[in-house]
C-alpha cells in the first residue's frame, strides 16, 4: 500500500486494529498528509495513534480503528503491557554483552533533546531498558555492535540517549554524538506484542530488519538445521576408537527467557580443556532454528547461572563427535538412560538426505518429537518401552 511516495507494509488488520510498518521519515501520529494515519486512511478510514515512534525511526506500530480499541490499547501502553522490541547498531561496544540501563532523563523541549541527569529535578523521569548483543562487526577499521532492546519505559529518545550517555551512540545519530554517518539513526522497532483490545487474544508481530548500511555489515542469521534420532545405546568404547572421534563432557543449563526462545549455557570438558558457551535459539520449524552462539568466560558463565530456570534441571551428558563424510555426527549419552541415546547431525538444507552409519541402530527419527528437545529433557524424560527394537 502506498501514499505520497511512502510505501506502507500492513502486517495485520481487522475491525478493531491495524498493524503496519512505519517507514523512516514518516510521522507516527496525525500530522496531515504523509503521516501514518493519513497513509492508512484510504484503506482503513480514520485510525487512532496509541503509541509513537520518532520520525527518524521505522518499525512495527499498531493503530486503533475504534475509540474503544484506542482506549484499551492506550491502557496497555500506560500499564506497560504493550511490549516493544527494537534493534539498534551502536558505535563501539557496551561494557557488558547484555544488561539493564536505568537513568533519569530530562527533556529540553526547546532543543527537542533528552539528557541523562544525576539528581532528581522537576521534569526528570526514570528510563529503564534491557538489551543484549546480537552481533558484532568490524567495518572500515571500526567496531560496531548490534543490540536487541526491550523497553520498560517509553521516554522521548530513550534508547538513543541512554546508549549515547555510555559512549556508544547509535550509528547515524549525530544529535547524540555519533561520528558515523547514516541516513537516519540506526534504530528499528522490530517487534510488538499486546493483547487484542476486544478478544484479549495475545498477538505478536515482527518485521524484517533493514538491509542497507549499517545493518548490512552484520552476518545474516545463523541457522541450525539438524536431524535427530533415538538410537539404541551404542558401544561407547567402540565409538571412542573411531577415527577423529572427540569426547566431550557437557553440563547444560537452561535460563529464563521469553516464550519462543531458548537460552542456555554449557560447561564443556574435553580432556583437560574447559570452555563455556552461551547459546540462544529461536525455532523456525521442526528442522530449523536461528542460533546465536558465543564462547564466554567462566565469570560470565557463573553470572548467567543466576538466571537459571528454577523449573528445569541441568543436563549432564557425554557427547561423542564422529566425522561422517563432510558432516559431523553427534551422539549424546545421558545418565538417565541405560538402553538408548540421542544422535544428531546437521545438514545444509532441509531437503538433504543423510546416510547413517551401520554402527548406529536407529529406533526412530525424533526430529519433530518435542519430548526429545534438550530444553524439554530438562523438565521431563520420556521412557517409552523400546525393548522390541533392541
Amino acid at each position: 500500500m502506498t501514499g505520497k511516495g511512502s510505501a506502507v507494509e500492513v502486517l495485520y488488520s481487522d475491525k478493531e486494529i491495524v498493524v503496519a510498518v512505519k517507514p523512516v521519515g514518516v510521522l507516527s501520529e496525525d500530522g496531515g498528509d504523509g503521516s501514518m494515519p493519513a497513509l492508512l486512511a484510504p484503506q482503513f478510514g480514520k485510525v487512532f495513534a496509541v503509541h509513537r515512534l520518532d520520525r527518524a525511526v521505522g518499525g512495527v506500530m499498531v493503530y486503533a480503528r475504534t475509540k474503544a480499541a484506542a482506549a484499551a490499547l492506550s491502557l496497555a501502553v500506560a500499564s506497560r503491557a504493550l511490549k516493544k522490541e527494537y534493534i539498534a547498531v551502536l558505535e563501539g561496544a557496551p561494557t557488558a554483552p547484555e544488561g539493564e540501563l536505568r537513568d533519569l532523563l530530562f527533556k529540553d523541549a526547546r532543543q527537542n533533546k533528552s539528557f541523562v541527569v544525576d539528581t532528581p529535578r522537576r521534569g526528570a523521569r526514570e528510563a529503564v531498558l534491557t538489551y543484549r548483543t546480537t552481533g558484532t562487526a568490524m567495518y572500515e577499521g571500526k567496531t560496531y555492535t548490534r543490540v536487541s532492546v526491550l523497553l520498560d519505559t517509553g521516554r522521548s529518545h530513550q534508547i538513543r540517549v541512554q546508549f549515547a550517555s555510555r559512549g556508544t551512540p547509535l550509528v547515524g545519530d549525530g544529535k547524540y554524538g555519533a561520528r558515523t554517518k547514516a541516513k537516519a539513526p540506526a534504530l528499528f522497532a522490530v517487534g510488538l506484542g499486546f493483547k487484542h483490545p476486544k478478544t484479549g487474544k495475545p498477538l505478536s508481530f515482527e518485521a524484517p530488519m533493514p538491509t542497507d548500511l549499517p545493518w548490512s555489515i552484520f552476518d545474516a542469521p545463523k541457522y541450525e538445521i539438524e536431524h535427530k534420532y533415538l538410537i539404541a545405546m551404542p558401544d561407547v568404547q567402540a565409538l571412542a576408537r573411531l577415527p577423529g572421534c572427540r569426547i566431550l563432557s557437557i553440563t547444560q543449563t537452561y535460563l529464563l527467557t521469553q516464550k519462543g526462545e531458548t537460552h542456555r549455557v554449557r560447561r564443556i570438558l574435553e580432556g583437560e580443556r574447559e570452555t563455556f558457551v552461551e547459546t540462544r535459539k529461536r525455532r523456525v520449524n521442526a528442522l530449523r532454528a536461528v542460533e546465536d552462539e558465543r564462547e564466554i568466560s567462566e565469570r560470565e558463565y557463573l553470572a548467567l547461572l543466576e538466571l537459571a530456570d528454577p523449573k528445569a534441571t541441568s543436563i549432564e551428558k557425554t557427547r561423542y563427535r564422529v566425522p561422517l563424510g563432510t558432516r559431523m555426527l553427534e551422539i549424546d549419552v545421558y545418565p538417565f538412560w541405560s538402553d538408548r541415546a540421542i544422535a544428531e547431525i546437521e545438514v545444509e538444507t532441509e531437503q538433504e538426505c543423510v546416510t547413517l552409519p551401520d554402527y548406529m541402530k536407529v529406533i526412530a527419527e525424533v526430529t519433530e518429537d518435542v519430548r526429545y528437545k534438550n530444553a524439554n529433557l530438562a523438565h521431563s524424560v520420556p521412557n517409552d518401552d523400546i525393548s522390541r527394537f533392541l
